[in-house]
């Protein structure tokens, strides 16, 4: 459907442009000007729909005569029906004999096949064809030039020239002829800027690389990739790559051409998400953006099946898109995308110029418009590279800013570390005090073993004989052993679990605050108060509180006492538990005294329990 119009258009122009002047000579005087430029008015068109005609049928006197002459208010002809090739004619006399050599030059290196034709200086009515084309080996030309340049030889005598041309852009007809010497000129200045522009690619794709591997911030490596992407639409449009690079592999013009512009729009995309931070400032217009990413390419896949272009109007959409969130991310706080929109309208304005000549919109020679492309993105590099530092920047302020947070969290540390020593060294004290009250206590209790060692070697006296056989039969008489007895409570952990259970059946509540949340101790069984971190043992408040010997032979101790109703002897216990007898009479008094308490309370408590609980010891 576009062709359609672009025929329907390409029609309209052809017929509207006539103009019933005869076609004007281009006049060559080397004293006035060694550059000369065809103009539209100085040319002739014909159009061959079929792409059949040779230089014998259009300088027949049937063909000469549908050559158009193009309207004086236009500059340059371009081609409208890709499908068509396009014969050119003009004519060319010198006013006088030239003294310097000329040269014909096409500035529009992107027509997939040029011919010129020119007559033979021998015999006129000879044409001799010279090639060169964008779809044509890069060895065909006479000239190695990235333009299409042919030698002509002006003389006082007119000469007609023929060009055919034949592309399936919409590429203009910008003809020039100069002297030699102003085109080694012109040409040596335009490879000096474009090796400059190259440099500049060279130097900021290998500082962005190194820029990666610095910081390892991926921002810098999609910024790599865009600008090798630029790069290559850039060899592209001013042929350099072609020259120097791929010179026998004209296809590859034809798979950079369409595929670059997809790649630069894919890696500036990636880019500037990375560097505006859309994800996490803009999820929605992140989310938006990656929609209209892959619709752009599947249209652009399935143009290319199709054998049709999209519009420039949905290649500008994405980059419109770009430019309007980074104009949201300022408004979020983003203060690394004040450069970048500086830098990235440059690439817009060059962008859209790019989008116009490709469609074929706008011709001109102006080497600012030519090299649109080129000038802005060196611009925007420049800037770009003013936005990476301010990014660098801002980094550092962050970085500043959370060493800052992380001296102070220091700081905090510190000042705890000091309360938490000046804490335990009040802890180390009075835990010191507790030891000497502990060791008087122990001096105390050492008198008073002696004491009732005393009182037992004497009750050892009354004992004479049969101890052993007595004792035996004793506990003979019990239903439970302390084989048995040791099945149920085999070790110190079993004791402990058993008088957990037994003390705290109701519900923890701490000695010293009432507090009724506790943790794990320091110790298996311990519980410390969550409050004034008190630690409690399992066997505070009982009978077994300060035990000097196994628990598991206590407990055994106790219901031997309890089952034989207090009528066991220490020494009887001693022979049984193996423990020494002064140590039996000890805990057995203790017993008894716990006994005694109880009559007196009459309580109707389980007496197990009631004996371990109810302990002389207990604080309450």
């Amino acid at each position: 459907m576009i062709r359609y119009i672009y025929k329907i258009l390409g029609v309209f122009i052809l017929f509207t442009s006539c103009d019933l002047k005869a076609q004007e000579i281009i006049l060559l005087d080397e004293k006035i000007s060694d550059d000369y430029l065809i103009e539209g008015q100085s040319t002739e068109i014909l159009e061959d729909k079929s792409n059949t005609f040779t230089i014998k049928d259009v300088n027949s006197p049937q063909h000469l005569n549908g050559f158009i002459p193009y309207k004086n208010s236009e500059r340059f002809a371009f081609i409208v029906n890709p499908e068509s090739a396009y014969w050119i004619k003009f004519r060319i006399k010198a006013n006088s004999p030239l003294s310097k050599h000329y040269i014909l030059e096409n500035s529009d290196s992107h027509i997939d096949d040029f011919e010129l034709y020119k007559q033979a200086s021998n015999n006129p009515t000879i044409y001799i064809k010279e090639r060169a084309g964008f779809t044509s080996d890069f060895g065909v030309r006479k000239y190695q030039h990235k333009n299409f340049v042919f030698d002509i030889s002006p003389d006082t005598v007119v000469q007609t020239y023929f060009v055919r041309v034949k592309s399936n852009n919409h590429n203009p007809f910008i003809f020039k002829i100069r002297s030699t010497s102003s085109f080694t000129r012109y040409a040596l200045g335009e490879y000096y800027l474009l090796g400059l522009f190259y440099g500049i690619l060279a130097i900021m794709g290998i500082y962005n690389l190194i820029m990666f591997f610095s910081l390892r911030d991926k921002v810098y490596l999609y910024y790599v990739l865009y600008v090798i992407c630029c790069a290559m639409i850039s060899m592209v449009e001013d042929g350099l790559g072609f020259q120097y690079i791929w010179p026998n592999m004209p296809s590859v013009n034809l798979v950079i051409g369409n595929l670059a512009p997809l790649l630069l729009l894919l890696t500036f995309t990636i880019y500037a998400k990375r560097f505006l931070e859309l994800k996490s400032l803009l999820p929605k217009i992140n989310t938006a953006l990656n929609i209209v990413m892959l619709f752009y390419i599947a249209f652009f896949f399935a143009g290319l099946i199709m054998g049709m272009r999209l519009h420039f109007e949905f290649y500008l959409l994405p980059f419109l898109f770009i430019y309007i969130a980074s104009i949201l991310c300022i408004k979020k706080g983003l203060h690394q995308a004040r450069y970048f929109i500086i830098g990235y309208s440059f690439m817009i304005v060059t962008i859209i110029f790019l989008a116009f000549r490709m469609s074929g919109l706008i011709h001109t020679d102006n080497i600012f418009f030519v090299y649109s492309f080129n000038i802005g993105f060196v611009f925007e590099i420049v800037i770009l590279s003013f936005a990476l530092g301010d990014r660098i920047k801002l980094i550092r302020a962050k970085q500043q800013e959370a060493q800052l947070r992380v001296i102070e969290q220091l700081k905090e540390n510190e000042q705890l570390k000091d309360k938490v020593n000046r804490e335990l060294e009040e802890k180390v004290l009075e835990r010191t005090r507790d030891l000497d009250e502990k060791n008087m206590e122990l001096k105390d209790a050492y008198e008073e073993i002696n004491r009732m060692n005393g009182l037992l070697d004497a009750d050892n006296k009354v004992l004479k004989t049969n101890v052993k056989e007595l004792t035996k039969a004793r506990v003979l008489m019990k239903e439970v052993n302390f084989e048995e007895f040791s099945k149920i409570f085999p070790d110190k952990d079993s004791c402990l679990k058993y008088l957990v259970d037994l003390k705290w059946s109701k519900g923890y509540a701490c000695k010293k605050c009432g507090n009724q949340k506790w943790c794990e101790g320091k110790d298996d069984f311990y519980r410390r108060c969550t409050k004034c971190r008190y630690d409690e043992s399992p066997t505070v408040d009982t009978i077994f509180h300060k035990l000097k010997f196994p628990i598991n032979k206590a407990f055994y101790l106790l219901f031997l006492v309890f089952a034989n109703k207090e009528k066991i002897t220490s020494l009887e216990l001693s022979n049984i538990l193996t423990l020494r007898q002064s140590t039996c009479w000890t805990f057995t008094k203790k017993i008894h005294e716990v006994l005694a308490k109880r009559k007196k309370t009459n309580t109707d408590q389980d007496g197990w329990g009631q004996l371990v609980l109810n302990s002389e010891d207990s604080k309450g």
